[in-house]
Formats: structure tokens, sequence, C-alpha cells
């Protein structure tokens, strides 16, 4: 079968590979688009498709292949998102304070609670991967939290009085 005959043939499928698209979940422009990526792959396959097999399953298999890759490249897609989400919200905001300072007033703190905050705070990890990392049971996870919380409100409640008394007397 030639290459034009064999695309002619193909395109006779289009509504049905757009059907086929649609009922895995697919919106009708999505389905569009898996479409002709299954014509891209078709095209690039041709030299593959043996002419004593149907042409409908050959070409159903690559769609079915279009299919797991949008999947894959979508679960990606949404996983580099949910990410970039956690580290906007995990990071210190302009109304809170700097980075830098943040650094600093957990450099103030016991290294076993320097530990906890790099990774459950700098790098949002869970608490059960903070312990896993750590070698620590998660209760004790959760109690440094809560402990270095309270110290580094402590830590930046006394550099604030101290930067606010010596603006004082200054004036």
């Amino acid at each position: 079968m030639s290459d034009e005959t064999l695309m002619l043939e193909a395109r006779k499928f289009e509504r049905n590979l757009l059907n086929f698209f649609c009922r895995q979940g697919a919106s009708y422009s999505e389905g569009e688009d898996l479409v002709q990526e299954t014509y891209l792959r078709l095209w690039n396959y041709r030299r593959e498709y043996e002419p004593s097999a149907k042409l409908s399953t050959f070409l159903f298999t690559i769609a079915r292949q279009v299919h797991i890759d949008a999947i894959r490249h979508q679960t990606r897609r949404v996983a580099r998102e949910e990410a970039w989400e956690r580290d906007r919200m995990c990071s210190p905001t302009q109304d809170m304070m700097a980075h830098d300072d943040v650094r600093w007033a957990v450099s103030r703190l016991p290294v076993a609670m320097q530990e906890v905050a790099e990774l459950g705070v700098m790098q949002c990890r869970p608490y059960s991967e903070v312990a896993e990392i750590l070698g620590i049971p998660v209760g004790t996870v959760k109690s440094r939290m809560f402990n270095l919380l309270k110290r580094l409100k402590e830590i930046v409640d006394d550099e604030t009085k101290r930067v606010n008394y010596g603006i004082i007397q200054k004036i």
C-alpha cells in the first residue's frame, strides 16, 4: 500500500478516533489534538504497518499509545504545578520576613530543630518523610516542629524589640 493510500484509508477512521478519545475522557478539542497526534505517529510508523493486518487495528494501537502518553504528560504537568504551588505557598512572603531573615532566625535554633526546619519548612516535606530522613519517630518531628515555631516566634519578637529599642534611642 502506498503512503498516500494508507493515509487516505486512515482518514476514514477520524470520527471513530475522536469518539475513542472522547470516551476515554478527553474533551472534544483535546480529542481533535489527539487524533492529529495519532495521524502524525501513523505517518512516522507507516513503514511498520503490515498490509496483512487490519489498518484499524494498527491505527487504534497507535491511538491507545497516544492516549497513554497524553495521560502521562498531564500527570507530570499537574505534579509540576502542584510542586510550584507548594513552593509558592511555603516560601516566606514580603509581608512576613525576607528569606535571609528566616535563615538567620533558624540559625539561632539548636541543630536538631534546624534540620526539622530545613526539611519541614524550607523544603515543605511531609512529617513522615522528615522522620525517615532524620531517622526519628514522626512524633519527635511534630514535637520539634512545635517547639521550633515557638522558639522562632521568640527570636523574632526579641529581635523586633531590639531593633525598635535602637530606633527609639536614636530619636
